[in-house]
């Protein structure tokens, strides 16, 4: 299922990937709900310590892993009332290098049929 442009800037898919959040502070494990070329939606046990940078290290199967840098930007309780709660973080990449950017281009591009109106500025980690 892909998410529309509407407000966004650009096209989004969901997928369902292994996420590591590292901060200087703490890891978190967590899952990948949805992607764009220049971010990423997790949800986690755990949101992360620190509120600023924070790597990621993104498993998708049959890829090599993504490794990138980025900032949170959002984070709310997805799961309060259901047993243990869950958290939603948004996460806007602040380093992404070329081939993974491209490789998150493809994989909309694929589910989606279209990417975005305007051309990604990748930056080299």
């Amino acid at each position: 299922m892909s998410v529309p442009l509407g407000r966004r800037q650009f096209s989004r898919t969901a997928v369902k990937w292994p996420v590591t959040l590292l901060t200087s502070q703490d890891k978190s494990e967590g899952e990948t709900e949805n992607v764009s070329p220049t971010g990423v939606f997790i949800s986690c046990k755990n949101v992360p310590k620190s509120e600023g940078s924070v790597r990621m290290v993104i498993r998708v199967p049959g890829h090599q892993p993504i490794n990138v840098a980025g900032r949170v930007v959002w984070s709310t309780v997805l799961k309060q009332n259901e047993g243990p709660p869950s958290f939603g973080v948004g996460v806007q990449f602040t380093k992404i290098s070329d081939n993974d950017s491209h490789f998150l281009r493809e994989v909309i591009l694929k589910r989606y049929g279209k990417v975005a109106k305007h051309p990604i500025t990748s930056h080299k980690v």
